[in-house]
Formats: C-alpha cells, structure tokens, sequence
C-alpha cells in the first residue's frame, strides 16, 4: 500500500513477549489486555486518530496471528509485519523501511502520551535531524549517590528529576542510512539504544520535550495502576482534542 506524501503515519511497535507481566501475557499479548472497555492498542489508536494520524504500521512478532485478527476488524488500510520472535526493536523497524518515506511517528505498544503529534513532527522537520525522541522529566523517590573508587562520596543529591524517554519518537526516510548496520541486528532493545548512542555522536538526535499525561504498562503494577486512573488517562475530551 502506498502511503501518501499529506497523510501522517505511525509505526507501532507490539512485538514484544511482555515477560514482565508474567502469566498474563501467557496467551494474550500485552496490548490486547483491557483498560476499563477497551484494550491498550484500542485506546492508542482512538487518540492517534484524533490527532489526524491516518496510517498506521504495526510491527508483530509475540501471538502475531491473534494480534492482526484483533487489529484488522478495527482499522482499515493498516499495515502488518510480523518480525519473529526473536528480532529486536530496531530491527522491527528496519523491516518496515520501505514504508518510510516520509517523517513518520513511532510509538511503543505499552505507552500513551497525550502528545501534540503536528507540533512534534513540525519540531523534527525543523531540527534537520534524523532522529527525534520525546523526552520527559521523573523525580526520583530517593537520594542519588555517587562516590570514587576509593568509596568516599562525591556527590549525594535528594531525589533529584531526570529526562528520560517517553517510547515516542520520530524518524526520517534517511535513518537507516546514517547508522552502522552492525547494530540493527542486535537483540532486544539494545540495537535502538546503539543507534541513537552512535546518532548522538553525529549530532543527529533532536530532544523534543513532554511534561503531559502519559502512562507505560510494562508491569503487573503499572496495570494496575492504569486501571485506577482510567478516566484521567484514557478519557478524551474536547480539551485534549488540539
């Protein structure tokens, strides 16, 4: 299918054992578990579709067949690719190049930001990199040490705040031509990390930066948590609808 130069896309990547959640992920993949109504992926893609996003990639791998079955009821015209189980998020990625022709979103299937996508893609076009991860700041709940090989501390700051990153980003038709192809084929998650260490090197990562609502399921307790603020999280409302 081609995809057109005015239509917005997303890459979504649900590929993933989610191990960490333990037997519930035994014989369903994470993003088909409920929050309130609706599974994750459901509540993903009805925000994405509110921003304007028309296209959408699905990377597969984990329960691949029940996870398409599931999708392709619900939305049309999407695209599946189903990397196997063993491939990393980076490669996932690569196996969708050829539908990368434009500046397109990508999204982990276990997170939702409540993010401003037209601002983000405008943000990244305008930064001239091939790369752009959105980024948010988390406090710490504890004191941050360091200290010398001589084991007398250094440093000792009280629940300090860090950036870190969301599971959004965006890249450009380009990506794959500026990182060593080496690291595609690392497993995991550690090919992606390789590749934006090596971009940042070349000065090809633009930060954009988030302080909304968003929410990762990665845990049995996050799950949990998600379900107790449903409302605050998942409900769309005019307000959001920018």
């Amino acid at each position: 299918m081609k995809i057109k130069n005015n239509e917005n896309q997303m890459i979504i990547l649900c590929g993933g054992k989610g191990k960490r959640m333990g037997v519930i992920t035994k014989k369903i993949p994470k993003p088909l578990l409920k929050i309130g109504k609706k599974t994750i992926i459901e509540h993903k893609i009805k925000y994405y579709q509110s921003k304007g996003i028309k296209k959408f990639i699905f990377c597969l791998g984990y329960k691949s067949v029940l996870l398409k079955k599931f999708l392709s009821k619900r939305i049309k015209n999407a695209i599946y690719d189903d990397g196997g189980l063993s491939a990393g998020i980076l490669k996932r990625i690569f196996f969708v190049k050829d539908h990368i022709k434009i500046d397109t979103l990508i999204s982990y299937g276990d997170t939702l930001a409540k993010i401003n996508f037209k601002n983000l893609l405008n943000n990244h076009k305008k930064s001239k990199c091939v790369l752009t991860i959105v980024v948010a700041p988390i406090q710490s709940s504890f004191g941050i040490v360091d200290w010398d090989s001589k084991n007398k501390a250094k440093k000792f700051e009280e629940k300090p705040t860090f950036n870190h990153f969301v599971g959004y980003s965006v890249i450009s038709p380009n990506f794959f031509k500026k990182i060593n192809n080496k690291i595609i084929n690392l497993s995991d998650g550690k090919g992606i990390v390789e590749a934006i260490k090596y971009l940042i090197k070349k000065k090809q990562v633009n930060i954009y930066k988030f302080n909304n609502l968003q929410i990762t399921i990665n845990s049995k307790t996050e799950l949990y948590n998600a379900k107790l603020k449903y409302n605050k999280y998942f409900t769309l409302n005019e307000s959001n609808k920018k």
